[in-house]
């Protein structure tokens, strides 16, 4: 029987690429140098005042041999090294349960970060080609960190802000990089600034109004009874990222285990977590929450209790919210459904003294959730850009 591994990297055989005397790439297969993996970032954005640190303990958890994720996929991390210092990282991974309409077999690149040095970029890109390649992946699309729901897309617009709760930032140049590998647009994620302290359309308010005399009633996620919320929130999700683009068809378990969902008792703002009703059946929900990246910025990618303690104490100074995730059943979509959370949503953070909100990301396609950001006034802030190439 074979040893039983913490990690999915501990399996990954050792391999060295040695590109000139001093500067090679290596794959990982221990926790130590996956401490290095990880830490490369902090070489990047060092002096960056927009970075948010990502956390150890989430970061470390989601390698786990025990993650559901790993039970349909495979994955090689990468670093470089330039005089034995780590200057840049990269993952390849297959997740064998993507649903693809055009029957081609996509292997993703993510996890990305690299100093600004082409060469450095170019080699990082090649070695997860080649370990795509290996296992017969036709197209490399990236970056994409392991799931579309995790990170997925250079930012090519909207580099001057901190970037909101499950959003992230890279350099400019990261675009520069992978146009010099050979690949090209494959799609893009964006996302809307709302600035709270206009008013609210009046066109809302009226759509909000014929919705709830139409009998839908919205109510607030009931916190302590988040195990019954769950059931029927889950088989929602499901039925709502069926054809998303990027999505995987695993088990309801897993799913469970995505956005958060197994904090949720514990992370959940109820007032911020808005579930559409007839005849009290959930028929939809809009998920938001207070942006916790503004106080996250300084943790430095600890949490633990004294940072838990520290966002207790400074959770009124928060100043932003953050549109998370809606879905509404198929059958009562075009209802203004959506609409009419996202107003309530919208009064919850003018209550609060909220100044501005971030709604999205949105895949580029998705027409209707566009529609609705730029409804309520939301002006495009962001773009997040994926690239493919066919190998």
């Amino acid at each position: 029987m074979p040893e039983y591994k913490k990690y999915v990297f501990e399996t990954t055989p050792s391999k060295k690429i040695q590109i000139s005397e001093n500067f090679y790439i290596s794959t990982i297969n221990n926790l130590k140098n996956f401490k290095t993996f990880y830490k490369v970032p902090w070489k990047i954005y060092n002096n960056n005042k927009y970075w948010v640190p990502p956390f150890w303990t989430e970061f470390k958890n989601f390698f786990k041999s025990k993650n559901i994720f790993w039970k349909h996929s495979e994955s090689c991390l990468f670093i470089a090294y330039k005089n034995n210092s780590a200057i840049g990282r990269i993952a390849a991974i297959i997740d064998h349960s993507l649903v693809n309409p055009k029957n081609i077999k996509i292997g993703f690149f993510g996890f990305f970060e690299c100093i600004d040095e082409k060469k450095v970029a170019l080699e990082l890109l090649k070695a997860a080609e080649e370990w795509l390649t290996s296992k017969e992946a036709t197209h490399m699309q990236g970056p994409t960190n392991a799931r579309v729901d995790m990170g997925s897309g250079f930012l090519v617009k909207g580099f001057d802000s901190i970037p909101s709760l499950i959003a992230y930032l890279n350099p400019p140049y990261y675009e520069d990089f992978v146009k010099d590998f050979g690949m090209k647009k494959c799609r893009e994620h964006v996302s809307y600034h709302i600035n709270l302290q206009k008013e609210i359309p009046a066109s809302v308010q009226k759509t909000s109004e014929q919705c709830q005399a139409e009998g839908i009633k919205i109510r607030k996620f009931k916190r302590w009874k988040s195990k019954k919320e769950l059931n029927w929130f889950v088989d929602l999700l499901i039925e709502e990222f069926s054809d998303h683009w990027g999505y995987s068809s695993v088990p309801r378990e897993e799913v469970k285990t995505r956005f958060g969902l197994k904090e949720l008792k514990w992370i959940v703002d109820p007032a911020l977590f808005l579930i559409a009703e007839i005849d009290n059946e959930p028929i939809g929900f809009r998920w938001s929450l207070p942006d916790y990246n503004l106080l996250f910025k300084d943790l430095n990618g600890k949490l633990g209790i004294i940072g838990i303690l520290k966002i207790l104490f400074k959770r009124g100074s928060i100043y932003r919210g953050r549109f998370i995730i809606m879905g509404i059943k198929k059958k009562y979509r075009g209802r203004g459904i959506g609409t009419c959370m996202n107003y309530h949503t919208l009064i919850e953070m003018k209550k609060r003294g909220y100044k501005s909100a971030e709604y999205g990301w949105i895949d580029e396609e998705n027409i209707a959730s566009r529609k609705a950001g730029e409804k309520i006034g939301g002006e495009l802030s962001k773009i997040y850009r994926v690239f493919e190439k066919k190998l």
